[in-house]
């Protein structure tokens, strides 16, 4: 089966959906046997689990108008369109559509990318005439258009070995008050408040069921997508998703299942619960033994207790689950929702194949003359005429056929690959050999998960909102977490995009063929200003390079890299930001001269551990030239020679310091000798190479921890607050999830711990342990969230803790859920017996009136029990008159430390 190779102005397609073999032996379809429900899996007739990779083509049979960057259900679509160019020309226009939308060469290309099964999303009025056009009212007509379409989509889908899922995604009259998705009337009656509605459904469904009972390609009917209405209230839960019972949403199932088995006792039938197939309220019993649940899953966190409540449903009911539709999302959400579906045996069906939007595998291309359309009706341009309207629209059905669109190799393999593998491939070709420049657009870095092919601070949207977070800035070229924006740039050398919103810490990588081991010339090519370097091979082959400010992001300019040596093969190159601000367009390798032609320098030093530094050079080393002579550490300004230097590897040297080191220190470390040689003999030359410091930073106690300045996060999400002080919170909690956090605690004793929570529904609990470095527990505490009345409604709740001095591990674990925290602050109580108060400063204690603190003299704060200021005072000497009796904490600054005592006021 041929696989789809598309060439188009600024992009190239490289086809990179190669299934692997062994996962697919038991996935893949085979001709001729249907499928089935047995227990909790979906199996062939040899009794083999088939897992469901699919996609939904969605807009095709129904348009939704976010698919056509506008809005509103199909009708007003039709009726905006009429109002345009008139009757017969938009008959012309979706007879257009309709053709070039759907054809074998697509069907054909997602087969050979790697997907088993098509979910087809059907409008009924293809199939029968709305109740109110039928020519005998209560009779029903078919239309010979729907099964047409539905019959030649299933042939290519057996000629491709692929099964087909027929969906009802618009039921006769709409199935949900979400009327886009339905094409909802509300002007007319909806499925639920019309028995012509409801019969002309069953009677469809046993019409589909009677044509293609002998399909065994046809994998399911899916009878109903995304119900969506309150049938207990209406008015309050317009969307069904409070319902309890769903009566008449269950009931209208079973009368189509039994219409279906009238005629068809062979194929899975797939329910779907009220509130968008979320809803499963009411659902006391299952009453066909060939039957699969499905429900949806949108922008929220791939966790496994997101899932939960779907597989609890399947243990309990004995019966597979689907996840029927899901999608516009990142790659990065992709994969990781299909890595914990395929991990706990569940299918799945992707939304939608091509659009105009670049989130999915084929994106529809935007002409001007449809441009000015969409700007007439959002009321940002003047009505077009009706030759440009109707050429605008021929051209967008034009445009829907797989040859002129854009193909996204990026979000196929974050589908099909990367949910089984972390190793990357390359999103194209690039060879470096001798003669021309070689030029490398920075937005083709390698295929593959975020941290392995490439880093960003964004990624993914998983905040249950589809519009909640921006994962790709540009949203351009590609799905990942890289932002990616058409570039300003008019250098022919670049592919027409641009890296850009660059922050410290973020990389890309590129796999290159290098045919000779030579040195090179590095161009970049960048306007903004930063700072970069380059690594092959997790190893640096250029020094941190700054690129000079050029005054703006559109003003662009070409920084030279001399001598960037490079060994033949097949090589990953990692492009770093060091210091962000700068847009990146392409860089490029020009072959200047043999190696051992090229300068022997120092590129980079770090930080190797808590007493060493790790050298890397540009060439091997001799051996025999290695010693620590000419080498000098400074350390905050002071030099001290190293303890020793040693080879590490044929290029890198350790040098060990006469100090601890530590991770507020500045660290440089120079070089002014003349022994050292490189295999070749060429002399190392002096540098001055500041250090990058890479130790762990140790949070230090007394003080506040901001709860996103975690060392190890395991399974919660951060997000933006609205708390005083903004920032940003953790959430998405669930019970196991933890956060580690380095601590450096000053004094050993009693601390008071200030816990910042937020939570909307049901109080929680979380665990502070103490950990060693063996991992034993040294202290821990029990912290009881309770209600505030929001996921932003911010409450400060108070405990005491001990805590062992000393370098240790604080891990903040999730007990019960869900709630926000958003800092943690440490306050040092010490003695808090009374009977053991000797050491203290303040006396007397409990006092009447007043108290002394003995020698401090500074500003002190008094706290109530739940942290609260309640007064500000000036010592020694403190005046409590104006608070009831009762115990409060005494906050004093001593030493560069915060410290806590507890007074008594009678």
């Amino acid at each position: 089966m041929p696989k789809l190779v598309v060439k188009k102005s600024n992009f190239q397609i490289v086809p990179v959906a190669i299934v692997l073999a062994l996962l697919l032996l038991t996935m893949q379809p085979v001709s001729g046997q249907y499928l089935k429900a047995s227990g909790q899996k979906i199996v062939n007739a040899d009794g083999e689990e088939v897992i469901w990779r699919g996609i939904g083509l969605g807009g095709w049979m129904l348009q939704e108008g976010y698919m056509l960057r506008t809005s509103g259900a199909q009708y007003e679509i039709e009726d905006r369109i009429e109002a345009l160019i008139g009757n017969q020309k938009k008959e012309q226009f979706y007879a257009a559509w309709l053709a070039n939308h759907m054809r074998k060469i697509d069907v054909d290309s997602m087969a050979s990318w790697g997907y088993n099964m098509i979910r087809l999303p059907m409008h009924y009025k293809l199939y029968t005439p709305p109740i109110e056009e039928e020519p005998v009212p209560g009779s029903i007509t078919w239309l010979e258009q729907g099964f047409e379409m539905t019959d030649a989509l299933l042939e290519w889908c057996k000629a491709n070995n692929m099964y087909l899922i027929l969906d009802l995604h618009a039921a006769p009259g709409g199935q949900g008050e979400n009327k886009d998705i339905s094409d909802y009337d509300p002007s007319k009656p909806s499925l639920w408040e019309s028995t012509a509605n409801q019969d002309k459904m069953v009677a469809l469904w046993r019409k589909l069921a009677e044509r293609y009972a002998d399909e065994p390609m046809l994998a399911a009917y899916d009878i109903i997508n995304e119900p969506n209405w309150g049938f207990q209230d209406h008015e309050n839960d317009p969307n069904g998703c409070a319902e309890s019972q769903n009566t008449l949403l269950w009931n209208l199932q079973k009368r189509v299942t039994k219409a279906i088995r009238e005629v068809d006792q062979n194929h899975i039938i797939v329910i779907e619960g009220n509130c968008w197939g979320n809803n499963y309220g009411g659902l006391h019993t299952l009453w066909d033994d060939n039957l699969v649940i499905s429900y949806h899953k949108y922008w929220n966190p791939n966790t496994q207790a997101e899932i939960q409540g779907m597989l609890n449903m399947r243990q309990e009911r004995n019966v597979p689950i689907w996840l029927g539709e899901t999608g516009e999302n990142s790659n990065v959400w992709f994969t990781n929702a299909i890595e914990l579906l395929e991990d706990n045996g569940i299918g799945w069906s992707w939304w939608p194949l091509k659009k105009l939007g670049g989130n999915n595998p084929l994106q529809i291309a935007m002409n001007d003359d449809y441009q000015q359309i969409l700007d007439y009706w959002n009321g940002s341009g003047t009505k077009p005429s009706e030759e440009v309207a109707f050429k605008g629209l021929m051209q967008l059905a034009e445009d829907l056929k797989l040859e002129h669109t854009t193909y996204h190799p990026d979000v196929v393999d974050a589908m099909i690959r990367q949910p089984h593998t972390t190793e990357t491939r390359p999103f194209k070709n690039h060879v470096l050999t001798a003669g021309e420049e070689v030029i490398v657009s920075t937005t083709d870095y390698d295929l593959g998960r975020v941290g392995h092919a490439y880093q960003d601070e964004e990624y993914t949207n998983i905040t249950r909102d589809p519009g909640g977070q921006a994962w790709n800035l540009g949203y351009s070229y590609r799905n990942d977490g890289v932002d990616i924006e058409p570039t300003t740039d008019n250098d022919p050398k670049g592919n027409g995009y641009s890296v850009g919103w660059t922050n410290a810490g973020e990389w890309m990588l590129y796999t290159l063929k290098v045919d000779s081991s030579a040195a090179y010339d590095l161009s970049i090519r960048y306007a903004g200003g930063g700072s970069i370097h380059f690594e092959v091979d997790g190893v640096d082959v250029t020094e941190n390079v700054q690129l000079p400010a050029t005054g703006a992001y559109d003003a662009w300019d070409t920084f030279l890299i001399k001598d960037v040596l490079l060994e033949a093969g097949m090589r990953k190159l990692k492009l770093v930001i060091d210091q962000g601000g700068m847009n990146l367009n392409y860089f490029g390798f020009q072959m200047k001269s043999q190696i051992d032609d090229a300068r022997f320098k120092g590129l980079s030093v770090t930080t190797a551990d808590e007493s060493e530094l790790l050298l890397t050079l540009n060439k091997s080393l001799d051996e025999g030239t290695v010693s620590a002579e000419g080498f000098a550490v400074e350390i905050n300004g002071s030099t001290q020679e190293p303890k020793s230097v040693a080879l590490h590897a044929v290029s890198q040297l350790l040098i060990t310091t006469s100090q601890g080191l530590t991770s507020e220190q500045k660290i440089t470390l120079v070089y002014e000798g003349n022994g050292l040689r490189s295999t070749d003999g060429i002399l190392l030359e002096p540098f001055e190479l500041r250090v990058d410091n890479q130790l762990p930073k140790y949070l230090m106690i007394p003080g506040k921890i901001e709860a996103e300045n975690f060392h190890v996060n395991q399974g919660l999400e951060i997000e933006s607050t609205t708390d005083v002080g903004g920032g940003q919170n953790i959430g998405y909690t669930n019970t196991g999830d933890y956060l580690d956090y380095l601590i450096n605690v000053q004094e050993s004793g009693a601390y008071q711990v200030e816990v910042r929570v937020a939570c909307a529904g049901n109080d929680g609990v979380i665990r502070l342990l103490q950990l060693d470095e063996a991992g034993e527990t040294l202290n821990s505490k029990r912290v009881n969230v309770p209600i505030t009345g929001g996921w932003q409604a911010w409450k400060t709740v108070t405990v005491s803790m001990d805590l062992t001095a000393g370098r240790t591990l604080l891990r903040m674990e999730i007990i019960d859920p869900e709630f926000n925290v958003n800092w943690m602050r440490f306050s040092y109580l010490g003695v808090l017996d009374a009977k053991k108060a000797s050491g203290s400063v303040i006396f007397p204690n409990p006092c009447t009136d007043s108290f002394e603190v003995k020698g401090y003299e500074q500003a002190l704060r008094i706290l109530d029990l739940s942290g609260k200021v309640v007064q500000v005072a000036q010592g020694p000497v403190v005046d409590m008159r104006l608070l009831n009796p009762g115990v409060y904490l005494v906050e004093m600054q001593q030493s560069g430390m915060t410290k806590v005592e507890k007074i008594v006021l009678r």
